[in-house]
C-alpha cells in the first residue's frame, strides 16, 4: 500500500462517498482557514483503501481540524491488516509531527469504528473517551414508557402549556434564541451567524424555534451528518421560561419530527469535556431516553 497526497478534487474523485459530512471535501474547504494547510491523503494498492483529511496546526496534524469528529474514510469494510498498514504509513508521512484523530461515536458504525479503536490504541495513545448521547428514533412510539418518571412528569406539565414547535424557521431567528441561551449560561457559541449560514449552504440543516404566547423561548440547530442520522449542533431555552419544562417538550417534539421523517438516529452530542462529565447534562439526556456511546480521541 502507498500513501499519496492529492488535490481536493482528486480526493473527492477517488472517495466519492464519505461516512459523515465532516469528512467531506466541501466541509473541509469551507473551514480551511482554521488550519495553516490541509493534507488530502489517499491510501491505495490495487484499489483505494482509505482516505483522511488532516488540518495542519502548530501542534501537529488534526482530523478533524474544525468539527466534532473526523477519522478515516473508506468505500467498504476493511481488514485489520490494511488498517494497521495505513496507520503505519500515516505515522511515516507525519514524521515528527503529532497526529490527532477523534473518531465518530461508535453509533456511527460500531463494527469498523471498533476496529479503528483497536488499531489506533496499539499504534498510538488514547487521549480521552468522551460520552456521546443519541436517541434511537425507532423508539419514539414508546416514548412515554422509556423515559424516566421525572422526565415523564415534566413532559406532562409541558404538554399542558401553549408551546408550539416551528420547523424550517429563519436561521437568524433560531440563532438569536440560542445565543441568548448561551449568554445566560456563560457558554461559548463557537459558530458565528455567517458560519452557520455558510455551513447550511453545503449540507442539509434544519432550524427550529419553540414559541409561547407569541414569544420565541427555545430553539435548535440540527445538521444532517450521515445516512439516516442528524446531529443537534445547538439547542436551548430561555431561563425565564424553564418552569414550563421547555427542554423536555423541545426534545419530545424534535424526536417526533425526525421519527416522522424516517431518520434512524438523532445525535444529541457529548456531555463530557476532554473526558470529564457534566453530570447534570448526562442525567438530563438519559432522563429523556437517550443512549450513550463512546467517542475516542487518539494521538500518533
Amino acid at each position: 500500500m502507498q500513501i499519496t497526497k492529492v488535490s481536493p478534487g482528486e480526493y473527492k474523485r477517488q472517495l466519492p462517498m464519505v461516512p459523515h459530512v465532516f469528512n467531506s471535501v466541501e466541509f473541509s474547504e469551507l473551514n480551511r482557514d482554521k488550519a495553516t494547510a490541509l493534507h488530502y491523503l489517499i491510501f491505495s494498492d490495487t484499489k483505494v483503501r482509505f482516505g483522511i483529511i488532516l488540518g495542519e496546526k502548530a501542534d501537529g496534524l488534526h482530523s478533524p481540524f474544525s468539527a466534532p469528529f473526523g477519522g478515516f474514510s473508506t468505500l467498504r469494510q476493511q481488514r485489520l491488516t490494511y488498517m494497521d498498514e495505513a496507520v503505519d504509513l500515516l505515522k511515516t508521512y507525519a514524521g515528527r509531527r503529532t497526529v490527532h484523530i477523534t473518531l465518530p461515536p461508535l453509533v456511527y458504525g460500531s463494527s469498523q469504528l471498533s476496529k479503528w479503536v483497536n488499531v489506533l490504541q496499539r499504534h498510538g495513545t488514547m487521549q480521552c473517551c468522551d460520552l456521546n448521547y443519541h436517541f434511537e428514533l425507532s423508539m419514539f412510539p414508546q416514548y412515554a414508557n422509556i423515559i424516566e418518571r421525572n422526565a415523564r412528569n415534566k413532559l406532562h406539565q409541558a404538554m399542558q402549556e401553549e408551546l408550539t414547535l416551528i420547523p424550517d424557521c429563519d436561521i437568524e431567528r433560531a440563532y438569536g434564541v440560542i445565543k441568548a441561551n448561551r449568554d445566560e449560561h456563560g457558554y461559548p457559541l463557537r459558530m458565528s451567524p455567517q458560519a452557520v449560514k455558510d455551513t447550511a449552504g453545503i449540507l442539509k440543516a434544519d432550524f427550529f424555534t419553540m414559541t409561547h404566547d407569541g414569544c420565541d423561548i427555545a430553539a435548535a440547530q440540527v445538521f444532517h451528518v450521515a445516512e439516516g442520522m442528524a446531529q443537534v449542533i445547538y439547542w436551548g431555552d430561555l431561563k425565564q421560561y424553564s418552569k414550563l419544562r421547555t427542554m423536555n417538550r423541545l426534545a419530545h417534539d424534535i424526536f417526533a419530527h425526525y421519527h416522522n421523517r424516517g431518520l434512524k438516529i438523532l445525535d444529541i452530542g457529548p456531555s463530557t469535556e476532554n473526558g470529564t462529565p457534566n453530570h447534570g447534562l448526562c442525567e438530563f439526556k438519559e432522563s429523556i431516553g437517550c443512549s450513550v456511546s463512546p467517542k475516542f480521541q487518539f494521538t500518533l
